[in-house]
């Protein structure tokens, strides 16, 4: 091991308590990260009414964080390089928290989206520079069950962060959703600027501006039309239309410009490295399911069972308390068997919770949700450690905060793609649905000519027909949530073999 190499990972110089400590900041970091992505989802209709501004307007507050956060994370490597990775960590949550206080005492849409913004430039290094902290702080066989812990935060935020928006608004107002991220925010970085350890940096390291900028203008479209298609009607729109061909247009210079020029912006031993493509493109179709069933599952519970947000919220822990009891014991898992083996377990527990899922009748028991929810938490988990340990395994120390980048680049790219078609695939199965039943709503289906049928409903009356109408909606609407499930569940089952690609580890 060089000495290069050695500033670049000092795990073998730190105590077991020194570790303990560097790991509070890493794990309430990625936390406090992955929470303010949630918890504003359910403040935004109180922010709207604050700022009277429009669905479309009040939208650009959780467009303009993506977009800005995607950008931070797309520079993170060449900051981290340049800066010293603890110096633009430490920062990073300063500015995160001075943002939040900001954000919370706004006093008009415009104030806010700025803020927002901002906020979201700071957000952007927080995930991947912590998970590469994580790597570096602990040796090599002990990195599974050390992200099975930083996972932890992570795997529970998701499914907190609604909850925990819908109490603080309701109890207190939208503005303290935001004040929440003060206190954590400071002792953060209290914790990470006395107990995290400096590494070599490079202040000479060149910036390519013109890869920089094409692949941030790319996945700034991609972001734009990810948050607002569906609401444009996608392709329908000149701008999602516009925003696809410019798009287009910087993925091209950003191919040729990578391949032409001498030092292009991301770095080109990361992509020698069979591990870390496969990582890469297998993090990517993870993604895609790790967030979309856990949405579509909190619209199913609003719009068909009809639960308030609180409820809504203890409904979806059990994928957290499956997640948590998964990544507590992954690490020990691996040691036993095959870490392949894990993940092809853990995708045919995704499918086995999607596929429960894909079975309910409008009334969903209270019972198959938590089973499914903890079957379908605890699958996440057993597929994101071990998939990720499989990524850096072989990688170069130097070149992991440049990796843990890309990869949380194409961890937020693939669950924001995976959202998105699973709403289209639900609103046109909604749709489909609906014309297949109301072709059996006539006056020659033999059913209504039973006795008392066509008294029961009504049909002579409009009120009666548009009873029908809503029954038929509702039962159109499950039956499509139920089919959306159901591709999930083929998804999930289909990709599991992929794992079996990734070269062993090299020993050291």
């Amino acid at each position: 091991m060089t000495a290069a190499t050695q500033a670049q990972s000092p795990a073998h110089d730190l105590t077991p308590v020194q570790r303990a400590l560097i790991m509070v900041p890493m794990c309430l970091g990625a936390s406090l990260f992955i929470l303010n992505q949630t918890n504003i989802v359910v403040s935004l209709p109180h922010m709207q009414g604050t700022f009277s501004a429009t669905r479309d307007q009040i939208a650009w507050v959780l467009t303009s964080y993506i977009v800005a956060m995607t950008i931070a994370v797309v520079a993170t490597g060449w900051f981290s390089g340049r800066f010293g990775r603890k110096n633009v960590f430490v920062w990073a949550l300063v500015g995160f928290t001075v943002m939040s206080f900001f954000c919370g005492a706004a006093t008009s849409l415009e104030e806010e989206v700025t803020y927002r913004m901002i906020m979201g430039l700071f957000a952007g290094p927080i995930m991947p520079l912590s998970q590469a902290i994580v790597l570096d702080t602990f040796p090599k066989e002990k990195h599974g069950s050390a992200l099975g812990i930083w996972g932890l935060g992570i795997t529970v935020a998701p499914v907190a962060g609604p909850w925990i928006g819908g109490v603080l608004t309701e109890e207190f107002s939208w503005p303290w959703v935001f004040y929440f991220n003060i206190p954590l925010g400071v002792i953060l970085v209290f914790f990470a600027a006395v107990f995290v350890p400096k590494v070599e940096r490079n202040p000479k390291r060149h910036f390519d501006w013109g890869g920089f900028v094409a692949l941030a203008v790319a996945v700034t479209m991609l972001q734009f039309i990810l948050n607002r298609g569906q609401r444009l009607d996608w392709f329908d729109s000149l701008e999602i239309v516009i925003s696809f061909a410019v798009m287009a247009a910087a993925i091209y210079f950003f191919l040729v410009h990578s391949f032409t020029t001498a030092r292009p912006f991301l770095e080109p031993a990361m992509f020698r490295d069979r591990n870390v493509i496969i990582g890469f493109v297998f993090i990517f179709c993870w993604a895609l399911v790790v967030n979309s069933p856990v949405v579509l599952l909190a619209l199913r519970l609003q719009n068909i069972d009809d639960y308030p947000v609180e409820t809504i919220g203890w409904l979806l822990m059990p994928r957290g308390l499956g997640g948590m009891f998964a990544m507590l014991i992954v690490g020990r898992v691996m040691r036993a068997i095959d870490p392949k083996h894990v993940v092809c377990a853990g995708f045919l527990m995704i499918a086995a919770g999607c596929w429960i899922m894909s079975g309910w009748s409008l009334s969903a028991d209270v019972t198959e949700i938590w089973i499914a929810g903890v079957v379908y938490g605890m699958g996440i988990a057993l597929v994101y450690v071990p998939v990720t340990t499989f990524a850096f395994a072989t990688i170069d120390p130097r070149y992991r905060t440049d990796v843990s980048a890309v990869y949380s680049l194409m961890l937020n790219m693939g669950s924001g793609i995976g959202i998105t078609i699973a709403i289209i695939v639900l609103t046109q199965a909604v749709q489909v649905s609906h014309e297949d039943l109301s072709q059996h709503v006539s006056r020659f289906n033999e059913l209504f000519r039973a006795p008392g049928i066509a008294e029961s409903w009504g049909l002579g009356s409009e009120r009666g027909l548009q009873r029908i109408e809503n029954q038929i909606q509702l039962q159109a609407t499950a039956i499509a949530y139920n089919n959306t499930f159901w591709l999930l569940t083929l998804w999930a089952i289909a990709i599991s073999p992929l794992i079996y690609l990734i070269a062993r580890r090299r020993r050291d």
